[in-house]
């Protein structure tokens, strides 16, 4: 059987646990704890996936390291039951997808989180550059020093982007607009968004609709001009089986990560 391994509040994870649900794949969850004990960081799980991010998907001597090629994997395996192979949809669909993937979801959540809790600006530089000083005493004697380098430099990045230039105010502004943009992209749905079949642009549609609702930006998709309809879709979408399997977060359950639940 597959494995995922996964963390419950990451985001890119959520992707890969409801397209394999809707998918009907059968797979073994296996929760990483990404916070506290920062298992992305182990050396067992480096040997799986070097960029050291969730999700990764392990079947037999195949891996993959990210979301989208997890994504692509249920859309093949679903063949028919999804729309990804038709034809007059897939162009669509793909375009809905690779927009999805343009936005810089970390941005949008630590931005607003950082704006509700202040004490996150002190809080997340801070643990990030602990994180870079554990790596940076790896790089001796890594086996793939340029992957740890990166995520040096990657961890580096982020820092300087919550931390200078424009303020979080304006930066959510601009996070906003490429959501807005987003929406504006999508079709009028029906049953699914491109008809009575599901897709791989209902999956990562539904999971940053998930995220707008757990961050408290969801009246984006309200204020939308498509907005009833786009909820309805949503709601439809919180109903199926796969969705509530999936253990797509619509609010932050802190004492999951501290009870790593």
């Amino acid at each position: 059987m597959m494995i995922l391994y996964s963390a419950p509040s990451s985001y890119y994870s959520m992707i890969g646990r409801l397209a394999l649900k809707e998918a009907k794949v059968p797979f073994e969850n296996q929760r990483m704890d990404i916070h506290l004990h920062k298992e992305q960081l182990a050396p067992w799980y480096v040997a799986l996936n070097p960029h050291m991010s969730v999700p990764t998907l392990v079947d037999g001597k195949t891996i993959l390291i990210d979301s989208q090629d997890i994504l692509r994997l249920a859309a093949n395996l679903a063949g028919n039951q999804w729309l990804d192979g038709n034809v007059n949809f897939a162009p669509q669909i793909e375009s809905v997808v690779k927009a999805q993937y343009a936005i810089p979801i970390e941005r949008l959540t630590f931005c607003k989180a950082m704006m509700h809790l202040p004490i996150l600006r002190f809080i997340f530089p801070r643990t990030l550059r602990g994180i870079i000083k554990g790596l940076q005493a790896r790089l001796p004697t890594a086996k793939d020093p340029a992957a740890l380098q990166a995520k040096i430099d990657l961890n580096e990045s982020r820092i300087a982007y919550f931390t200078q230039g424009a303020s979080l105010q304006e930066k959510m502004a601009v996070e906003r607009k490429r959501v807005s943009t987003y929406l504006n992209q999508l079709p009028n749905p029906s049953n699914f968004l491109f008809g009575d079949k599901p897709s791989s642009a209902d999956i990562v549609t539904a999971v940053l609709f998930g995220r707008l609702k757990m961050i408290g930006e969801y009246s984006l998709v309200a204020n939308d001009a498509r907005g009833a309809a786009l909820e309805q879709w949503f709601s439809r979408m919180q109903q199926q089986v796969a969705f509530q399997q999936a253990d797509i977060w619509l609010r932050f359950q802190w004492w999951r990560i501290l009870l790593r639940a």
